[in-house]
């Protein structure tokens, strides 16, 4: 574009001269001569003129073929510079905006990429999840119907069926709650509220299970109150997923001990058990969603707890932390304190 405004700039200074001549010629020349002058000035600005024509129709050639490589830049998402980025003008500003939008047009279509992915994973996972329940559910159902079962087998394949049923309505309920706090159709509601009254509801509920394994549960509350700012519900429920899964892969007779400590600006849940045990390798994988661990493939479970808890945790600004031998796992829960 340069060199045709440079052109463009010498021809109408040729003009200029040339008028500036006449006006000379009109002052200095005798009359006769006249004539010979304006035709010459004449023959000047019609060569001239052409010039300038074939200067612009130039220079919106070319014009419109860099806007089209400008245009073919923004649909194939590339960020080849078309006009000097350096230059402060109206096509240098264009291509900067061309540029955000190609960014953000390519932003767009990697989270959607991103998207699919997870949709396809959180699919296929599902359809693999869902196959043990619904095969039990199936196989059993198809004994039922024999009529040469004895009250006892009626009644053990139905508990089986209850069995299989219960897991199928967890695995869905998980699922759910799970894909709705991903996808932030649940907003978190946080308020003032006492840790240890969220560890206490959250033991009541596990206190059964580890009764019937004679896992010893233990509780070694803070020496004084501690507040956090959190949701009651969903974080009650984040610690019951932990907490649940120690007394889970606890072998009967065991231990599971909740303690609090309180820092400045963070409260901290340790949950410990005499479990099996996570190997170093697993520990980065066990928050994954239907990961379980080679030692526990006996232990009935889904594999949603942990990534369900640590999805609470962490969008109410916590984390949590896992250390493991072979005498057990302490899982910690940092929660902001109020």
């Amino acid at each position: 574009m340069k060199r045709y405004e440079r052109r463009a700039a010498l021809l109408w200074t040729i003009l200029a001269v040339a008028g500036l001549g006449l006006l000379i010629a009109s002052l200095c020349l005798e009359q006769r001569q006249m004539p010979w002058v304006v035709g010459l000035f004449l023959a000047v600005c019609l060569a001239v003129q052409i010039l300038l024509y074939r200067t612009a129709r130039d220079s919106m050639r070319e014009l419109v073929v860099q806007l089209s490589d400008l245009i073919d830049q923004l649909t194939q998402l590339r960020q080849n510079p078309v006009f000097p980025p350096q230059e402060d003008t109206v096509l240098s500003r264009l291509q900067q905006q061309v540029e955000r939008l190609a960014s953000i047009w390519a932003g767009l279509n990697r989270q959607a990429k991103r998207e699919r992915d997870e949709i396809q994973s959180l699919v296929s996972d599902l359809s693999h999840q869902l196959k043990t329940p619904v095969a039990t559910l199936q196989i059993y159902g198809s004994l039922l119907v024999q009529p040469e079962l004895s009250p006892e087998q009626r009644q053990e394949y139905g508990s089986r069926m209850q069995r299989a049923l219960e897991r199928l309505d967890f695995l869905l309920d998980s699922m759910v709650k799970l894909s709705r706090l991903e996808s932030g159709s649940i907003r978190l509601q946080p308020r003032i509220t006492e840790v240890e009254e969220l560890v206490l509801n959250a033991a009541l509920q596990v206190r059964r299970a580890a009764e019937s394994k004679e896992i010893n549960l233990s509780i070694q509350p803070p020496s004084k109150p501690i507040a956090v700012c959190c949701d009651p519900k969903w974080t009650e429920e984040a610690i019951f997923n932990v907490l649940d899964n120690a007394v889970k892969y606890t072998p009967q007779g065991g231990w599971v001990t909740l303690t609090l400590e309180s820092y400045e600006t963070y409260c901290r849940i340790n949950i410990s058990d005499t479990g099996y045990g996570i190997p170093p390798e697993e520990i980065p994988k066990i928050f994954q969603r239907f990961y379980r661990g080679q030692s526990v493939q006996a232990v009935e479970g889904v594999g949603l707890g942990l990534p369900l808890a640590r999805k609470v945790v962490q969008e109410q600004g916590g984390w949590i932390k896992v250390s493991s031998d072979h005498k057990g796992s302490t899982f910690s829960i940092f929660l902001r304190r109020s």
